[in-house]
């Protein structure tokens, strides 16, 4: 009886060590694979104080308002929650630092925002969109490593057309709130994976965005110009940064321009940040945007949207052309006979950043690009080459 309690123990003992092991390995490889740390530094603007009022006005007064500090906490809380499986984010004062070492710092930073009232019978579909992005920079040589852009979006449907202060509740609840589509959630997913590139990984950014006659002559208003382009180029970096998982440099546009931008915080500091010249560039030209009524009822109209762009990828240093091919998109709008007024452009503008995603994930090699691609114009062999160079190139950048 002793001994069969005895050798019990002993097989016992050895159960728990067993088990010890197992709970502690997935602990150890998970810090193993922590390597890269980052300093969260918190929310910040890319821009001074009078270009945040004109770029993001809803976004600067619901700042301005509620304040930096709780936005922080909730923050700070969601990347704790939900911490990234690659980076270990290390939640002290960035003035702690002296910029006599090299330190890795993060920030939430405010791109823009766009709102969209669009008239359905007696009521009005709003769009309200925030970009920012995950912005990673080295403090000692002040110089951006990595980017990942982030839009957060509401569309809401209301019996009345919403005035400053509805907005700026949207806004707020993007900003602050605890939803899935808000700035807390968002931005814990998307560096949920999020890896820092190594010295010898190759940079990517998304350059120059023009638009061609045919294409501004469509703008409500011609001063949208230099904000859609800034704004594609933020959501063409978007996408590709998820689709492939790699951190781009910000785009060459809106605050980004001439190889450096701003990064303002809390605190009332501001770093002038260089970012470094990429190795291989994006460019995108929107080419033309069309529509057309394919189906009419006495109750409704089905009416096809058409967004024509091309993309092309270069080596700027050797001037290599590895992808420049016209792209289309379609997609299709059903319209009841009760709405009155149809937004023909944020249609048109939806369209269009659903052929930047199939784009991207042709680029990321995603399994329903090959129907996409088959759709191209004129497409066949050279656009199966060139998207295949594309892919390889992709692989470089992670």
């Amino acid at each position: 009886m002793y001994s069969r309690t005895k050798s019990a123990s002993r097989a016992f003992a050895r159960l728990l060590a067993c088990a010890l092991c197992l709970a502690v390995w997935p602990m150890a490889v998970q810090a193993a694979d922590k390597s890269q740390q980052a300093y969260w530094a918190g929310f910040a603007y890319t821009a001074d104080a009078a270009a945040v009022q004109a770029t993001t006005p809803h976004a600067h007064a619901v700042l301005e308002r509620r304040g930096l500090i709780p936005l922080n906490q909730t923050l700070a809380q969601s990347l704790k929650r939900r911490a990234p499986a690659h980076l270990e984010l290390i939640d002290q004062p960035v003035a702690m630092l002296d910029g006599t070492t090299s330190a890795t710092v993060l920030a939430a930073a405010l791109d823009r925002e766009l709102v969209s009232v669009e008239p359905i019978g007696d009521q009005y579909k709003v769009l309200v969109e925030v970009a920012l992005q995950a912005l990673f920079f080295d403090f000692r040589e002040r110089q951006v490593i990595a980017s990942y852009p982030l839009t957060l979006q509401r569309i809401d449907v209301q019996d009345y057309r919403p005035d400053n202060d509805d907005i700026d509740a949207i806004v707020a609840d993007l900003l602050y709130g605890g939803a899935d589509t808000s700035l807390s959630q968002v931005l814990a997913a998307s560096l949920a994976q999020a890896r820092l590139p190594d010295a010898a990984v190759r940079r990517l950014q998304v350059g120059g965005v023009t638009l061609s006659d045919a294409v501004r002559a469509k703008l409500p208003d011609p001063k949208w110009e230099a904000p859609l382009r800034a704004t594609l180029a933020h959501e063409l970096s978007k996408t590709l940064s998820s689709n492939t998982g790699v951190g781009l440099l910000p785009p060459a546009s809106g605050q980004a321009i001439g190889g450096a931008m701003a990064a303002r915080f809390a605190d009332g500091k501001v770093y002038q940040l260089k970012i470094p010249e990429p190795d291989y560039v994006i460019n995108l030209q929107v080419d033309a945007l069309k529509s057309g009524v394919i189906e009419e009822t006495p109750a409704m109209k089905t009416m096809l949207f058409g967004a024509f762009f091309t993309a092309k990828v270069t080596e700027p240093f050797s001037g290599k052309v590895y992808f420049e091919q016209p792209l289309r998109k379609g997609a299709t709008k059903v319209v009841p006979a009760t709405q009155w007024q149809v937004d023909q452009w944020s249609a048109s503008y939806e369209t269009l950043l659903a052929g930047l995603d199939a784009f991207a994930g042709a680029a990321a090699k995603r399994a329903d690009s090959r129907a996409w691609l088959d759709e191209q114009k004129p497409g066949g062999r050279p656009l199966q080459q060139q998207t295949q160079a594309l892919q390889e190139l992709i692989k470089s950048c992670r």
